[in-house]
């Protein structure tokens, strides 16, 4: 069996042991229309429209972008208030909080919209962090990271390649990879996205490298670490 569609299977099989797909819903999954919606400057999150048949799922997933949207707003608005003060003592400025979303996957059930939010409060640069929301269309179940590696077997191939692709692709001279520095992945915190062959495992800033290097976004096929014979 395709490793790919035997990974799939098994997301399936999962939703329908919580009884949160129905059956009727399996094999329908058009990918998720959608608009961009402003909230304020700098700040936008997506609105689906369409290709989800159970609107409440898809006014729950909604509600969730907008939530964060809602979020980075609030902290914007601190910011500013911030720098009305420490203007006063010549900060470099305007302070802000800013969050551009885009959609990384959207088809087979599945869809991940990152938000990659941006901040500046003085200092040489702004910072940013990425947030992908990961989720089934037909259930409106978020994943996490512990939903697609489900096993320390698992987990380990994954680490391994990740260490391997670090290593490469310093000596390549892509990346100034901190070699020390990785540890392994967080199933509960670290952030992806699903791809068409695999999973993308996201590092932010700082997190494995400097700065400079930015966000790094490493993929990772499904035949890492799915063993189709499990």
């Amino acid at each position: 069996m395709n490793i790919k569609r035997f990974f799939m299977l098994a997301l399936v099989l999962c939703l329908f042991s919580w009884g949160s797909v129905p059956s009727a819903q399996a094999d329908n999954c058009p990918p998720v229309q959608y608009k961009m919606q402003r909230l304020s400057e700098g700040i936008t999150y997506p609105v689906i429209q369409s290709g989800i048949e159970d609107q409440q799922i898809a006014d729950q997933i909604n509600r969730v972008f907008r939530k964060h949207a809602e979020k980075v707003k609030k902290t914007d608005e601190e910011y500013k208030k911030q720098y009305e003060h420490d203007q006063l003592i010549s900060a470099a400025g305007p302070y802000y909080a800013h969050t551009l979303p885009s959609v990384l996957f959207n088809k087979e059930c599945l869809l991940s919209v990152s938000f990659v939010d941006e901040s500046y409060t003085g200092g040489a640069h702004g910072m940013h962090h990425e947030t992908v929301y990961n989720f089934d269309t037909r259930s409106g179940r978020r994943f996490l990271l512990k939903d697609v590696i489900r096993s320390t077997h698992e987990e380990k191939r994954v680490n391994r390649y990740l260490k391997q692709q670090m290593e490469k692709l310093k000596k390549e001279g892509r990346y100034d990879f901190f070699l020390d520095a990785f540890k392994g992945v967080d199933l509960k915190k670290s952030q992806f996205a699903f791809n068409d062959h695999g999973i993308e495992i996201i590092f932010q800033e700082y997190e494995v490298a400097p700065y400079s290097n930015g966000i790094i976004h490493l993929k990772v096929p499904y035949h890492v670490f799915v063993d189709h014979q499990q």
